[in-house]
């Protein structure tokens, strides 16, 4: 796949993203994950929340390389189905 339609279906899936981020569906267990993460943080000592934040973090990048990776591939599914169907 050319260099431009990466960028493209990266952009589509960051806008997505956002787009979910904003979503009324999600805010009540947002809300609820916050409270809870809130709770935990005062919990712990300060150097044990800075590795709470850096495993948050790591998992959080691998989560969203993850939807990144299946939705790109679902979108070259998805056009080599389209070029099976008008190649035949």
């Amino acid at each position: 796949m050319t260099h431009w339609r990466n960028n493209a279906l990266i952009h589509r899936f960051d806008n997505l993203a956002d787009e979910a981020d904003r979503s009324t569906v999600f805010q009540p267990i947002m809300e609820q994950l916050n409270i809870l993460e809130m709770e935990l943080l005062q919990s712990l000592q300060p150097d044990q929340q800075t590795l709470l934040r850096e495993w948050q973090e790591q998992g959080i990048a691998l989560e969203y390389m993850k939807k990144e990776w299946i939705y790109i591939k679902g979108v070259q599914d998805g056009i080599r189905i389209l070029a099976q169907l008008y190649s035949a």
